[in-house]
């Protein structure tokens, strides 16, 4: 871990040991299912749920192994406690779709199939409980709870004002822009909260001069302002998904194990995948509006010195929605309109 990008291929590693842990328990699961297993889509969800606490028991035990090495090279400062709270929060994010998804299609599964109904009262009440956690899970990850701790100081004035002036300009109110404890592990970044609520961490306004903090707040609240259309998309795709399952309720009974498998993929992949490219498409759409506002110069800068302070590599994607460093600022310097 001598380079510089040294960990960014460290989380480029875990991102990938993720995605291989789940789908090898998805896949074991469904091998099982296939092969005849008798289980009842109560003990499938049970084993959904414990699937993903045991993805978080691994990345746990992976996190606190890696704890003393990011400390002394990246000179953190926060506790183990508050490591792995922070580092687990990034692996619920990425879990909490899929699982709400899963949730989700097994009580369709469990209701429309007349399965419930072998159980009486205690099947209703576990239909009950599994339509519930789908929902919970699911408006979890559209209402994006404070990733790290709020610093008991305020934000200057001017950047407040500055922030409702760009979403006046969007038709959005930014209530309020959070100051979040990012020093402790050397996270500068922003997020848009629920509620039109902002939150900057105490390094990233460290970092950057004025104009490239006004440029990331420009770029927060075009995400303010797109909630409203990917909570629409989202219970779109649910409806969708429901009304479909419903529509072909009349055949659940005569399905194949792999046909049902190949229904609740196609619910999975339907749902996530347009989802993926809304967000995609947002980042977008976010960058250009703060180039609109700001010009290309403040922004670049802004993209920059967040990737030196989190060591990426400036070819490698930083995650799923956001394409990396190299590829962003290329796309923002063929931005039109640019105010400078």
């Amino acid at each position: 871990m001598s380079s510089l990008w040294s960990w960014g291929r460290v989380v480029r590693r875990l991102k990938r040991l993720l995605w291989l842990s789940v789908v090898l328990k998805a896949g074991v699961g469904a091998l099982a299912y296939g092969l005849g297993a008798e289980v009842a889509s109560p003990v499938v969800a049970l084993a959904l749920l414990g699937g993903t606490g045991l993805v978080l028991l691994e990345f746990g035990l992976i996190f606190c192994w890696l704890y003393p090495l990011e400390r002394a090279y990246r000179g953190l400062t926060a506790s183990l406690g508050d490591y792995l709270q922070a580092r687990l929060r990034l692996v619920w994010d990425s879990l909490a779709p899929l699982l709400s998804v899963g949730m989700g299609a097994l009580t369709l599964s469990y209701t429309l199939s007349g399965e419930y109904r072998l159980q009486g009262a205690w099947g209703t009440l576990m239909a009950s409980a599994m339509g519930l956690s789908a929902l919970l899970i699911g408006l979890g990850v559209m209402r994006r709870p404070i990733p790290l701790a709020v610093r008991s100081v305020s934000v200057e004035a001017h950047l407040l004002m500055e922030a409702q002036r760009l979403g006046r300009e969007l038709g959005v109110r930014v209530r309020e822009i959070l100051v979040l404890d990012g020093t402790r592990l050397r996270q500068a970044n922003a997020f848009a909260l629920s509620g039109g609520r902002i939150a900057v961490t105490d390094i990233l306004l460290a970092s950057l001069t004025e104009r490239e903090v006004y440029a990331v707040l420009a770029h927060e609240v075009a995400h303010l302002a797109q909630r409203r259309r990917l909570v629409r998309l989202w219970l779109l795709l649910l409806g969708v998904g429901a009304s479909t399952a419903i529509a072909a309720a009349p055949l659940w009974e005569h399905l194949p194990r792999w046909g049902l498998l190949a229904w609740l993929g196609s619910l999975a992949l339907g749902t996530t995948v347009p989802i993926l490219r809304l967000r995609q498409r947002h980042e977008r759409e976010a960058d250009a509006f703060a180039v609109s506002q700001y010009g290309k110069e403040p922004l670049a800068n802004a993209l920059r010195k967040i990737a030196r302070l989190h060591q990426r590599d400036p070819n490698e994607p930083s995650d799923t929605t956001h394409p990396s460093l190299q590829t962003r600022l290329k796309a923002i310097e063929q931005i039109d309109g640019g105010r400078v």
